[in-house]
Protein backbone atom coordinates (compact mmCIF):
# COMPACT_ATOMS: atom_id res chain seq x y z
CA UNK A 1 0.00 0.00 0.00
CA UNK A 2 1.43 3.41 -0.81
CA UNK A 3 0.75 6.07 1.07
CA UNK A 4 1.37 9.44 0.37
CA UNK A 5 0.99 13.15 2.34
CA UNK A 6 -0.17 15.82 1.00
CA UNK A 7 1.15 19.34 2.00
CA UNK A 8 -2.02 21.60 3.30
CA UNK A 9 -2.67 24.60 0.91
CA UNK A 10 -3.25 26.89 3.63
CA UNK A 11 -0.96 27.13 6.73
CA UNK A 12 -2.21 25.23 10.02
CA UNK A 13 -4.46 23.12 8.25
CA UNK A 14 -3.53 18.48 8.75
CA UNK A 15 -1.28 16.96 6.41
CA UNK A 16 -3.98 14.70 4.82
CA UNK A 17 -3.03 11.05 3.73
CA UNK A 18 -3.84 9.75 0.04
CA UNK A 19 -3.44 6.13 0.08
CA UNK A 20 -3.51 4.03 -3.40
CA UNK A 21 -4.21 0.12 -2.52
CA UNK A 22 -1.95 -1.85 -5.00
CA UNK A 23 -2.98 -5.26 -4.14
CA UNK A 24 -5.07 -7.79 -2.88
CA UNK A 25 -3.44 -7.91 0.55
CA UNK A 26 -3.26 -4.41 0.84
CA UNK A 27 -7.10 -3.89 0.01
CA UNK A 28 -7.39 -7.11 2.89
CA UNK A 29 -5.46 -4.44 5.28
CA UNK A 30 -7.02 -1.60 4.55
CA UNK A 31 -10.46 -2.71 5.25
CA UNK A 32 -9.54 -4.61 8.61
CA UNK A 33 -7.62 -1.09 9.26
CA UNK A 34 -11.06 0.54 8.74
CA UNK A 35 -13.24 -2.01 11.51
CA UNK A 36 -10.28 -1.47 13.84
CA UNK A 37 -10.86 2.66 13.38
CA UNK A 38 -14.57 2.19 13.65
CA UNK A 39 -14.44 0.21 16.44
CA UNK A 40 -12.95 2.56 18.70
CA UNK A 41 -12.97 6.44 19.19
CA UNK A 42 -11.10 8.13 17.13
CA UNK A 43 -8.83 11.86 17.41
CA UNK A 44 -8.52 13.87 14.45
CA UNK A 45 -5.56 11.68 12.89
CA UNK A 46 -7.08 8.71 13.34
CA UNK A 47 -10.47 10.22 11.57
CA UNK A 48 -8.46 11.39 8.60
CA UNK A 49 -6.91 8.29 8.08
CA UNK A 50 -10.04 6.10 7.39
CA UNK A 51 -11.35 9.13 5.46
CA UNK A 52 -8.25 8.13 3.52
CA UNK A 53 -8.88 4.30 3.97
CA UNK A 54 -12.06 4.55 2.63
CA UNK A 55 -11.50 6.26 -0.62
CA UNK A 56 -8.91 4.41 -1.36
CA UNK A 57 -10.99 1.37 -1.12
CA UNK A 58 -13.77 3.02 -2.77
CA UNK A 59 -11.34 3.48 -5.50
CA UNK A 60 -9.67 -0.11 -5.78
CA UNK A 61 -13.57 -1.04 -6.27
CA UNK A 62 -13.91 1.04 -9.13
CA UNK A 63 -11.03 -0.14 -10.74
CA UNK A 64 -11.66 -3.55 -9.90
CA UNK A 65 -15.46 -3.47 -11.09
CA UNK A 66 -16.03 -6.25 -13.39
CA UNK A 67 -19.66 -6.38 -13.51
CA UNK A 68 -20.12 -5.04 -17.15
CA UNK A 69 -17.73 -7.93 -17.87
CA UNK A 70 -20.52 -10.18 -16.98
CA UNK A 71 -22.75 -12.10 -19.96
CA UNK A 72 -25.57 -14.67 -19.62
CA UNK A 73 -23.83 -16.91 -22.55
CA UNK A 74 -20.33 -18.54 -22.10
Amino acid sequence: MRVDVSQPTNPGEPHQPRIRIESVEDYEQATRRIAALDSSSCGETEKRERAALVEAVAAWDRRHDDASGWTDTP
